[in-house]
């Protein structure tokens, strides 16, 4: 029998390339993966259904689920996640000076409905005394495609919603420049966009030790934020309703694959890393990526909560409603601390 070809998107990430080489397979199934930088196109070729499978969105999965509009649906695998307080920057002729001046201000980001706007607005509101109902927030777009859809944001925590008006910023991706041409007090960008503020002289980060803050933060909540989750297309998985958990454990041995030999080869990009790699474990300890719903539901449930208030989410959600529910109880095997499986 001809094998089941599965398409897939994603970023190229250390821990996808050992499914992308065909060194970790799926029974019965070919997976053919694209690799792109461009996360808005691997997330856009899941929504107009080019691919089968992709990362996609956490904040995009919660619009569509929440309003019955998804073609796709989850799988609780978690190919990107990342601290924010570093990628939040302020002009420095605003008079902010740090976090506690930011309330009440202009605060711009790419995207209402994006991942690291969504947790950078909760975290700043959560823990940071911005109220939502003084400060003014600014986007260039509501999503990461253009569905039409803008009107259905409605904040319930009294946020509302401003375009930027500066003639530079002509979309997302040059959403940045609003700060430095004063439109923006301060801003919440993404990796991408982070270089271009800080060769900007009169930019800097609100949070200037933004290491020393994420790592007191995740003491506190022991929240590592999710960006992007696994989805797949609601249609293959009815005709093959193995497939989500079987993507689950295929994305599980190749990322214990990765962790095993980043700790037993040098690395080209870090000439201490072993002793970085001593120091995540001190701050996360085990598995500092872990997949299933069981072992990410306080993050997930924050998340959605954030999504709830900023009007992204259309009702409440539990975590275990973004997920197929094949794969809703998977769990993987335990860790050592030197990232080998014990069971």
């Amino acid at each position: 029998m001809k094998p089941l070809t599965v398409t897939m998107a994603s970023r190229p990430y250390d821990g996808v390339l050992p499914l992308a080489s065909g060194e970790v397979t799926i029974p019965g199934a070919e997976l053919k993966v694209t690799l792109d930088l461009n996360v808005p196109r691997v997330f856009g070729a899941l929504y107009s259904g080019q691919v089968d499978v992709s990362e996609m969105s956490l904040a995009e999965l919660i619009y569509y689920t929440s309003r019955g509009k998804a073609e796709f649906m989850g799988i609780p695998v978690f190919p990107s996640r990342v601290f924010r307080h570093g990628h939040i920057f302020y002009n420095t002729k605003s008079g902010i000076e740090g976090p506690s001046d930011l309330n009440g201000r202009k605060i711009g980001f790419q995207r209402w409905v994006q991942t690291a706007g969504v947790w950078m607005r909760g975290i700043l509101t959560d823990h940071y005394g911005v109220s939502p109902e003084k400060t003014p927030w600014y986007v260039a777009s509501t999503h990461h495609w253009d569905d039409g859809s803008e009107d259905e944001i409605q904040p319930r925590d009294g946020s509302v919603i401003h375009r930027y008006s500066t003639s530079s910023v002509t979309g997302a991706d040059n959403a940045h420049r609003a700060l430095p041409d004063g439109e923006v007090d301060a801003i919440g960008v993404t990796e991408v966009q982070a270089p271009a503020l800080l060769a900007n002289p009169s930019v800097r980060r609100v949070f200037e030790d933004f290491h020393a803050e994420e790592r007191s933060y995740y003491e506190r909540t022991r929240i590592f934020p999710i960006m992007h989750v696994l989805a797949m297309r609601k249609s293959l998985a009815d005709e093959h309703p193995d497939l989500p958990g079987e993507l689950f454990a295929a994305f599980s041995q190749s990322k214990r694959q990765v962790q095993q030999r980043m700790g037993a080869i040098p690395s080209w990009t870090l000439a201490w890393k072993d002793r970085y790699l001593d120091l995540e474990r001190e701050t996360f300890g085990g598995d500092l990526w872990p997949f299933g719903v069981a072992a990410n539901k306080h993050v997930v449930d924050t998340f959605i909560g954030y999504c709830y208030n900023q009007g992204i989410a259309a009702k409440h959600l539990e975590a275990r409603d973004l997920f197929f529910p094949s794969t809703r109880d998977l769990t993987e095997p335990t860790l050592s601390p030197s990232g080998k499986g014990l069971g």
